[in-house]
C-alpha cells in the first residue's frame, strides 16, 4: 500500500541513513523501493530487509489491508525475539511492546484508544481486541517507557490519555517534489479526494456531495485518486462512478500523475471524520488547493481550525463548499491564510525531528 504509514517509514529511513545509521527493515513482505522511492520522491538505499514468521507474511499476502493490527501484531511476536543485536528499535506505524530502546511514531493508538471514526462495538470485535493483545503479550509500561511521537496534537493527546505519557507531535512529511502549481485562474473547477477507497474514507458520500453542488448551478467535477483498500466498497465506487459523467475514478497513480491533479484543480474533499491527520488534507492545501475535510481529528489543525473549510454533514458542507465557491474573494483569503502549510508539513524538518529522536533514544 502507498498511504500515510509508508510515506512515514520512506522518510524515517531515508532520514536515518543520510544520519549515517545503519537500518534493518523487519516487515511482512518485501517492498519494491524503487517504486516506493518513486511515488514517496524519496532517495532511500535498499536496507537489510528481514521477513520474520511464516503466518504474518502469508496474511499479509492474501489479505492486503484487511486485519492489518493482526497483520502488525503478528509482525511484532516474530521479530521481538531478533532486536536485543540493536542500538535502537523505530517503529513508524504505532506502538510496538518491546524491551530494547525505542522511538514508536503513533498515526493511531493501535492498542487502547478507540477510534469514533470507525470504532463499532460488537463480540467479534471485542474477542479481535483481546486476541491482538494477547499475541503480542500486551504491557502498557513498555510502550510508555519508549520515545513517543504522534501525527498530530490531536493523536498525541489520545496517546498521552492511553500510556500517561508525554508525547511529541512530528507531522508527516509532504513532499510536493517537482510541483509545478497551475494559476489560481487556469485551474479547473473540480475537487479531488485522495486517499485509499475503502469505507473509512467516505467516497460515496463525497460524490453525494458533488453531485448536489452540481445540482445547485456549480459546474464542477471530482476525481477519486487513491488505491483500494476494500475490493467490496471500491467495487460500489466504481459502480456509482460509471453512472456518473462528473467522476472520474483514477486509481492508484504515478507521483508526476497526483503532482499534475494537485497542481491544475482548485479543491480538495476528504471525507474520513476523526482523521489522526489527514496528509491529504495537507498535500491539498500545500498545493495551492482549497481542501474542505469533516470537522474533527487531527486535520483542523491543517487548516487552521478554519470554520468555513469544516463540515459536520453533508448538508453543512454543501452550504459552506457553495458559499467559497461562489466568491472569488473568499478563495482569495483562504488561500492566503495556508500559504504557511507547505513550509510547516516539509519532509526537512520530519527528518530532522526523527533524526533527533532517535539519536536521543541511543543508549
Amino acid at each position: 500500500m502507498r498511504g500515510g504509514a509508508e510515506d512515514v517509514c520512506l522518510h524515517a529511513i531515508e532520514a536515518l541513513q543520510e544520519d549515517g545509521h545503519e537500518v534493518t527493515l523487519f516487515t511482512l513482505t518485501r517492498p519494491d523501493f524503487s517504486g516506493l522511492n518513486e511515488y514517496f520522491a524519496t532517495s532511500v538505499s535498499t536496507p537489510t530487509v528481514r521477513v520474520p514468521g511464516r503466518l504474518g507474511p502469508l496474511l499479509a499476502r492474501n489479505l492486503e489491508n484487511k486485519l492489518v493490527r493482526l497483520q502488525a501484531c503478528l509482525l511484532y511476536r516474530a521479530a521481538r525475539n531478533q532486536l536485543s543485536s540493536f542500538d535502537v528499535v523505530v517503529s513508524t506505524k504505532n506502538e510496538f511492546p518491546c524491551d530494547v530502546p525505542s522511538v514508536q511514531y503513533v498515526h493511531s493508538p493501535r492498542f487502547e484508544a478507540k477510534d469514533p471514526g470507525l470504532d463499532r462495538k460488537s463480540l467479534a470485535k471485542s474477542a479481535y481486541e483481546r486476541l491482538i493483545r494477547a499475541i503480542v503479550d500486551f504491557d502498557p509500561e513498555r510502550v510508555a517507557s519508549s520515545t513517543l511521537l504522534a501525527n498530530s496534537d490531536w493523536t498525541a493527546g489520545l496517546v498521552e490519555d492511553v500510556y500517561d505519557t508525554q508525547v511529541q507531535t512530528v507531522y508527516p512529511p509532504v513532499s510536493l517534489s517537482g510541483f509545478e502549481p497551475t494559476p489560481w485562474s487556469e485551474r479547473e473547477d473540480g475537487f479531488l479526494t485522495i486517499g485509499r477507497v475503502g469505507p473509512s474514507k467516505r467516497i460515496l458520500k463525497n460524490i453525494d456531495i458533488v453531485g448536489q453542488l452540481r445540482d445547485r448551478g456549480h459546474d464542477v467535477h471530482l476525481h477519486i485518486v487513491g488505491p483500494t483498500s476494500d475490493s467490496a466498497y471500491s467495487e460500489r465506487v466504481r459502480e456509482r462512478g460509471a453512472d456518473l459523467s462528473f467522476v472520474h475514478i483514477e486509481g492508484s497513480v504515478s507521483h508526476e500523475r497526483l503532482l499534475e491533479l494537485l497542481g491544475s484543480h482548485r479543491y480538495g474533499l476528504h471525507g474520513r471524520p476523526y482523521e489522526h491527520f489527514g496528509i491529504t488534507v495537507a498535500e491539498l492545501a500545500s498545493a495551492g488547493a482549497i481542501p474542505f475535510a469533516p470537522d474533527s481529528g487531527g486535520q483542523r489543525e491543517i487548516l487552521g481550525q478554519k470554520a468555513q473549510l469544516m463540515y459536520s454533514d453533508i448538508d453543512d458542507a454543501i452550504e459552506k463548499m457553495e458559499t467559497v465557491l461562489s466568491s472569488p474573494k473568499i478563495q482569495s483569503s483562504v488561500r492566503d491564510d495556508l500559504e504557511s502549510v507547505r513550509e510547516a508539513y516539509s519532509p526537512e524538518r520530519f527528518k530532522k525531528d526523527i533524526c533527533s529522536a532517535v539519536n536521543q533514544a541511543l543508549p
